[in-house]
């Protein structure tokens, strides 16, 4: 019933976009190049299209391993045969819910089935999420960044093996400047591929500082150490982070600042604890500052979504964005210990406990609640809240992040491909291309499965 109310309300606000002339079409698609697109030789000629991060401007035979197996875009009306992987089809009802005694298992499963084909650009790495309601497809194969929650994951569960081969596939994606190409964002020109701080700080901070502490390799210290330096050497003059680096037309995207920029604080963090270095230390003090002069609305006590090119906040409250902001912050706390740091988590992880739905969901903003629930973000959320408790326990965090795992399994898929998959309706879109639609992320049940433990203990 509560799906029902979200698309009832999220079709009106679509046609006021069309009413007001907001909701442009685009002029580009995304496509499936499967297996059956591919000659023998394993090919696909291309003429006139964008293709990845590719602008082909002459008729081009490409090799498969430089698609990624769905997220291709041409422009519209060229090569039709390749199939259109985001085109509106029947609608497929999901089947959620599953016990908490198997809800490890089942998201367990999800990541397993999330492996990118062999062959395919990034094989070997994970999508990052599957797409239901009309579309049913995996999606964000170019997500490079998000595997790191998984190589932590594993990491933390001692299954070295899988965290080790995940881990080598990242270490040869690193750039020679220390940052990875995390994504790939789209406007009407086509792919822009990302070089982003804060994205290559979560890779370097979850997959190879939980590497390092895992197997005291000294090689994967020094990988996270790299992208460190390099962030610093690139940082704005502020402190801050720029959301990313535009790796086709060579120039830094300033129009807008994120509030995921915020995890960027935990890899300076952990370096603080490792290495015992005065810059990295000097760096967090600055960053995390600044973070919070800027992000941080005392009137709400909660982080806003974005900073315009004026540092003006804008957004809203996006609810995933405060436990970024909270994934950064509380790892700062246990190395710096300043009062105002802690007061911040405190009040924020207030605000998200008054916000949190009867049914332990939390919507996608917190202010625009009619637009759904945040499909990603509980179990996210619900982790950084029991990381704070380890610090200071509290009941309420608890009994918060207990409804917090019952509203995964709730939401968990419990047959079909997507099987594992935590699922809620919303009309969120921009990354996965499809607005007013079910998704489910890989990293929401790796880190469900981590809340889980974490509840176990």
């Amino acid at each position: 019933m509560r799906n029902f109310y979200y698309k009832f309300l999220c079709k009106l606000h679509f046609l006021a976009k069309l009413l007001l002339g907001k909701s442009k079409k685009s002029e580009y698609r995304f496509v499936n190049a499967s297996s059956e697109d591919f000659c023998k030789s394993n090919e696909i000629k291309i003429d006139g299209a964008f293709l990845n991060e590719n602008n082909l401007t002459e008729p081009a035979k490409v090799k498969k391993e430089k698609f990624f197996p769905i997220e291709n875009i041409v422009e519209l009306a060229s090569n039709p045969h390749l199939k259109d992987s985001f085109q509106k089809g029947s609608s497929s009802k999901l089947s959620l819910g599953v016990s908490f005694k198997d809800a490890v298992s089942f998201w367990g499963k999800f990541i397993q089935s999330s492996v990118i084909p062999k062959g395919y650009k990034y094989s070997g790495l994970l999508y990052t999420g599957y797409i239901s309601s009309t579309i049913n497809k995996w999606c964000l194969p170019s997500w490079l960044w998000t595997n790191a929650a998984i190589v932590r994951l594993y990491c933390k569960k001692g299954e070295m093996e899988k965290a080790i081969e995940l881990g080598e596939i990242l270490k040869s994606k690193q750039l020679d400047c220390g940052g990875w190409i995390v994504r790939n964002d789209y406007n009407a020109k086509g792919p822009i591929p990302v070089l982003a701080p804060n994205d290559s700080a979560y890779v370097a901070n979850n997959a190879f500082i939980q590497l390092y502490r895992a197997t005291q390799n000294e090689e994967y210290l020094n990988i996270a150490i790299k992208c460190a330096d390099w962030i610093m050497d690139t940082a704005r003059e502020d402190g801050l982070v720029w959301t990313g680096y535009d790796f086709k037309n060579k120039k830094w995207l300033k129009d807008y600042t994120i509030v995921d920029t915020g995890f960027t604080a935990a890899l300076f963090a952990n370096l603080v604890d490792i290495t015992n270095k005065p810059k990295y230390k000097l760096f967090l003090e600055k960053f995390t500052d600044q973070f919070i002069n800027l992000f941080y609305d005392e009137s709400q006590k909660a982080f806003c979504t974005s900073l315009s090119s004026k540092n003006k906040q804008v957004g809203g409250l996006f609810a995933r964005g405060q436990a970024w902001a909270l994934e950064g912050l509380i790892p700062t706390y246990k190395v710096l210990k300043t009062k105002r740091i802690e007061n911040v988590i405190d009040d924020t992880i207030s605000s998200i406990l008054q916000k949190q739905s009867k049914d332990g969901g939390w919507s996608y903003n917190f202010s625009k609640p009619f637009l759904g629930q945040d499909c990603k973000g509980v179990a996210v959320i619900a982790k950084n809240l029991m990381d704070w408790n380890e610090i200071k326990p509290n009941d309420q965090i608890i009994n918060s992040s207990k409804k917090a795992l019952q509203w995964c399994a709730n939401h968990t898929a419990n047959k079909g491909e997507a099987q594992g998959g935590i699922f809620s309706f919303c009309m969120e879109g921009a990354v996965v291309h499809n607005f007013y639609t079910s998704t489910a992320f890989v990293y929401t049940s790796a880190y469900a499965i981590e809340l889980y433990k974490s509840l176990e203990k």
